[in-house]
Order: C-alpha cells, then sequence, then structure tokens
C-alpha cells in the first residue's frame, strides 16, 4: 500500500474512533446545560432549593462524563501520533535480562492485585543488544498489559529471555482466552483491537518499535488455552566480529 493510502487510511479509522467519544460530550454537554438552565434561585422555598440541588447534581455528574470523554479523546490521539511518528530511538548498550527483570519489578505489584502469577526464567547469559531501553519498556508493558487483560479471573503470565543464535529472544505468554484463529493474521494492524476502551494502536504500535531495532514479533494463540508474545532483537556483535553475530 502507497504511503499516503495507509496515512489516508488511518486517518478514515482515527475519525471512526474519535467519532462515538464526540457524540458523547455533545449529548452530556446539552444534558448539563439543560439541567443548569433548569435551576430557579429566585423563589427561595424549600421544593424549588431541593429541585436546584438534584439539577446542580446531574450537571455535575454529566461534567464527569465529558471530562472522561475528553481523557479518552486525548489517549486516542497521543497514540495515533505515536503510532504515525518515525520512532527516535534513543539507543544504548542493554542487557535484555535487565531490561526486562526490572518491567517485571515494575508490573508485578499490578498483577497481584488482580491474582495474577507471574513466572520468570532468564536466559544463563547476558543478551547484550542496542535498544532504546524506554521503547522496549513500552512494548513490554503492553505486552503484559494484553495478557493481562485476557485472563479475567486470575492467571499465570510466563516471561522469558533466552538466545538463539545471534538473536535475543523475550517470549510473553498468558493463560488467557486465546485469540480467534481469523484475528491472527491482523493482530498487529492499526485499529483491530476488539478490547473496550481500547485504542487500538497499542500491538500495532509494538510491532513499529520492535521493527525500527531491526526485530520482530510474532504471536501464537489458542482459544482457551492462551496466547504467546515473541520479540526477536538481534544482538550486539563482540568487539571484532565481523560477521555481525555474536560470539
Amino acid at each position: 500500500m502507497a504511503v499516503d493510502e495507509e496515512l489516508a487510511k488511518l486517518v478514515g479509522e482515527l475519525a471512526h474512533e474519535i467519532k462515538n467519544p464526540l457524540s458523547t460530550v455533545k449529548v452530556n454537554l446539552q444534558l448539563a446545560r439543560e439541567a443548569l438552565d433548569s435551576v430557579d434561585l429566585t423563589e427561595p422555598s424549600r421544593v424549588l432549593w431541593e429541585q436546584c440541588r438534584r439539577s446542580l447534581a446531574g450537571a455535575s455528574r454529566k461534567i464527569a462524563v465529558v471530562q472522561k470523554e475528553a481523557d479518552r479523546l486525548e489517549q486516542i490521539l497521543e497514540s495515533f501520533l505515536g503510532y504515525v511518528r518515525r520512532p527516535d530511538l534513543q539507543l544504548a548498550t542493554v542487557d535484555l535480562n535487565e531490561l526486562v527483570s526490572d518491567m517485571i519489578d515494575f508490573y508485578s505489584p499490578q498483577a497481584f492485585s488482580l491474582a495474577l502469577t507471574v513466572w520468570q526464567s532468564f536466559s544463563d547469559e547476558p543478551l547484550l543488544c542496542r535498544a532504546d531501553p524506554g521503547a522496549l519498556k513500552q512494548v513490554l508493558l503492553n505486552l503484559f498489559i494484553n495478557a493481562q487483560q485476557a485472563m479475567d479471573n486470575g492467571g499465570e503470565l510466563m516471561i522469558r529471555t533466552a538466545r538463539r543464535g545471534d538473536r535475543a529472544l523475550v517470549h510473553v505468554n498468558d493463560t488467557g482466552r486465546g485469540i480467534p484463529p481469523e484475528r491472527l493474521p491482523t493482530i498487529f494492524q492499526p485499529y483491530r483491537s476488539s478490547r473496550l476502551g481500547g485504542t487500538g494502536l497499542g500491538l500495532a504500535t509494538a510491532k513499529k518499535i520492535v521493527e525500527a531495532h531491526g526485530g520482530t514479533i510474532s504471536v501464537h494463540s489458542e482459544v482457551g488455552k492462551g496466547t504467546s508474545f515473541t520479540i526477536e532483537l538481534p544482538l550486539l556483535s563482540p568487539p571484532g566480529d565481523s560477521g555481525g553475530g555474536a560470539a
């Protein structure tokens, strides 16, 4: 697909994504206005004051809905801009074992609160890569949250690192509901999320970040058994190695 065609398609999908929140904002603003217009402070009777109190409380609830939808619109637009921008990677030499361990430590309290059991297994050797630590942590957090949302009543989240030739591997497995086979071919495409309230760009952005590092991300899933995402990244070549692979 040509760049202009892809951008036009993305903009069309963005317009579709923001249509419902905008509609909700408009309806609730109108209702809040009607509630405020009904307030009459000219007659200080007890009955009228009670009506005013109810009207103001109703307007306050409508404004809270507007605020929530405004936050949702901001999230949609920020996700869209994050996806369409060229990744500006701040590369450093990182050990994937340490980076993944840090993210597990960061996420574990949330997992515990949701009755998720986190298992971890790391490569026996350092997995040194040239990578943007912040960007990769964003990818991992997205995969953790995807796994969390696939496990409604608790479950197990398993994270492993390994080496295969000149590539470092990160596996993120869950015991959730799984992904139907017909959805798998489009799982990394923009706006293909079936999750209510999702931006539809999480996995698409993750794929873009991983590929900007010269890596790949893949998925395997079975309905009723769970889902496994695998990230592959090139290992850093040791000094003096002209072959491009790790020793």
